[in-house]
């Protein structure tokens, strides 16, 4: 698995993506506008977001937001 954190600005976006790891992405601070296969949802400090291989998948900082992803299998380009 890896770890990841972020530090991500109010209205920084993600693009529409996809790829083979499986991801939980964790709020830690702030409002993050995520979409998962289509469906949207505002999540908040403390809540989830799994995220199966191969889903598309986009997300919208509401506010300055810090973020924990972890992704299975490890992630090469972020070691």
């Amino acid at each position: 698995m890896s770890l990841a954190f972020w530090e991500v600005e109010a209205g920084a976006e993600v693009p529409e993506h996809a790829h083979m790891h499986e991801q939980i992405m964790q709020v830690q601070q702030g409002q993050f506008e995520f979409t998962v296969g289509g469906n949207t949802r505002i999540y908040g400090p403390g809540e989830l977001v799994v995220i199966p291989s191969e889903v598309p998948h986009s997300g919208k900082a509401l506010t300055p937001c810090k973020l924990m992803d972890i992704f299975s299998p490890v992630r090469d380009e972020y070691k």
